[in-house]
């Protein structure tokens, strides 16, 4: 059997779009007060985020994969989750709906730091599919305690997977998302800085 050229070269540049249009998107918005961006050494918390998925604990794991993420960015020293927690134990404020930024400079000043990291997790899932990919969407503040100012904001979504062969997991994608933010935010402090 013999394919008319002209249609194998349709059939080949349509099997081709379809596999760049199924391969991952990623979205991702920055916000800086860098006139508010304090200089010098800081200590600082990332609170758990706030779970607006089905997904159960998605606010904690994405801020622990952030907190990892976070030990590396220069002039920071971050307060330990066991620690945080302990210190907050039986206190009035709920941390898996801190997305307040009053409650987030309560909660900050509470814990001795100057700096929080609060926000929210709006998607954290397996899209359905041929491919099951995983999509993870996060809004993150940088908050100043003593003044309340929002130093850094980001909203960040991205969905992984691709048409054939990729196996990018949930846990993957947030590392990478997370990643790629705090590599946003350390541009932005060195700039301030």
């Amino acid at each position: 059997m013999h394919i008319p050229r002209r249609l194998s070269q349709t059939l080949v540049s349509v099997f081709l779009l379809m596999l760049l249009c199924a391969c991952n998107g990623t979205r991702q918005q920055h916000y800086l007060s860098a006139s508010a961006m304090p200089s010098g050494p800081r200590t600082a918390a990332v609170l758990p985020f706030v779970n607006l998925t089905t997904h159960p604990n998605a606010g904690r794991i994405v801020a622990d994969i952030l907190s990892t993420e976070l030990y590396g960015l220069e002039g920071y020293t971050f307060l330990e989750t066991t620690a945080m927690l302990d210190t907050l134990k039986g206190g009035e404020e709920d941390l898996d709906y801190v997305m307040d930024k009053a409650v987030a400079q309560r909660t900050g000043a509470r814990l001795g730091v100057d700096t929080v990291f609060y926000g929210s997790v709006s998607e954290f899932r397996y899209k359905r599919g041929l491919d099951q990919s995983p999509v993870v969407g996060v809004n993150i503040r940088m908050l100043d305690v003593h003044t309340g100012t929002v130093l850094w904001a980001a909203s960040l979504s991205e969905a992984g997977g691709c048409f054939y062969g990729c196996d990018t997991s949930l846990n993957e994608l947030t590392q990478q998302l997370c990643s790629d933010a705090v590599r946003a935010a350390a541009n932005s402090i060195a700039v301030r800085n």
